[in-house]
């Protein structure tokens, strides 16, 4: 059994859950060690239970399934990223939900990176794609990658602006890599490809629903250092994003609008309620996060004895 086998097995196995994956990888060292385990060990972990050390012992059962999605994902190139290796997205290692295997299609390295998510409404207003294109060429002396969901509207605006800039962009998709969805950004997703790259934890050929979103959604608030909600109904993915944010303790920013503007109701929501800083100038974002694009001068010690002559 290879590493990948072992992930997809463990996160396969009825009732086991992300959470759970990661209690037990983080307590046995990696998936493979998990199977290596007797039942008696796996009955040792806190709140695993009877039921899932059942479960487990009845790994086999899911081999075939696992062997056939190996298969596709060969098939589709689609390359992986380990939880607990050093090219893992940091700030996602410390999210209790985050996957023990990211599918990825593209050309980015997310070792010792700074790492920025934009987000917001499908219907974004002229005033909200033109905050959004400022913020990101605020960022570029600092070169983060810029984050989002490929979605209509403040999410493409992001990835594209991020392209145009020279930055690396990462698209993170609900769904498998053998589709781009909406088919529309097809050519925005190769593009990004060649200049960052499509992230997923979903395999090939899942189906494809609306439940998927939030999953998504805690890709791009997890991988992140921080969040920045540009518009938002006081509903939706962009508040969901910015929810798991605060849950997960990340820096989050709201854009703030007009009061009687619905687009920005989620934003003035958010800062309300303190969960978000209210952000008006992209330059206090880069304050917020301490990036400063030239490092402080180092300080001069004073001399701590004089030379005095005899008579002083």
């Amino acid at each position: 059994m290879n590493r990948l086998e072992a992930c997809l097995i463990l996160q396969s196995i009825p009732g086991m859950g992300m959470h759970r994956c990661v209690k037990l990888v983080s307590h046995f060292g990696s998936a493979k060690a998990v199977f290596e385990a007797s039942h008696k060990d796996w009955e040792a972990v806190e709140g695993l239970g009877q039921q899932l050390c059942n479960s487990l012992k009845k790994w086999q059962l899911h081999r075939s399934k696992i062997e056939s999605q190996i298969e596709l994902l060969q098939k589709h190139k689609v390359q992986t990223l380990f939880f607990g290796t050093t090219d893992y997205p940091k700030p996602l290692s410390f999210c209790s939900d985050a996957p023990l295997v990211l599918f990825y299609r593209g050309n980015v390295t997310f070792k010792k990176r700074k790492l920025i998510s934009i987000v917001g409404t499908r219907r974004n207003t002229p005033q909200g794609k033109d905050f959004c294109k400022r913020l990101v060429k605020a960022l570029k002396p600092f070169n983060p990658i810029v984050c989002s969901g490929l979605a209509k509207g403040i999410d493409i605006i992001a990835h594209r602006t991020a392209l145009e800039n020279g930055l690396e962009t990462a698209a993170c998709l609900a769904h498998g890599m053998e589709r781009i969805y909406p088919t529309n950004h097809m050519q925005t997703a190769k593009l990004i490809c060649t200049k960052g790259g499509l992230v997923s934890d979903f395999l090939p050929n899942t189906p494809f629903r609306r439940e998927n979103f939030p999953r998504r959604n805690r890709l791009i608030a997890g991988m992140a250092h921080a969040t920045v909600v540009v518009e938002s109904g006081v509903a939706g993915g962009s508040m969901n994003t910015a929810d798991l944010a605060h849950r997960y303790g990340r820096e989050l920013f709201a854009v703030p609008g007009r009061p009687t503007d619905k687009k920005s109701g989620g934003c003035h929501q958010l800062i309300v309620q303190q969960k978000a800083q209210l952000l008006s100038d992209p330059r206090q974002l880069i304050e917020a996060l301490g990036w400063e694009k030239t490092p402080l001068k180092a300080g001069v010690q004073k001399a701590l004895f004089q030379s005095l002559n005899e008579q002083e």
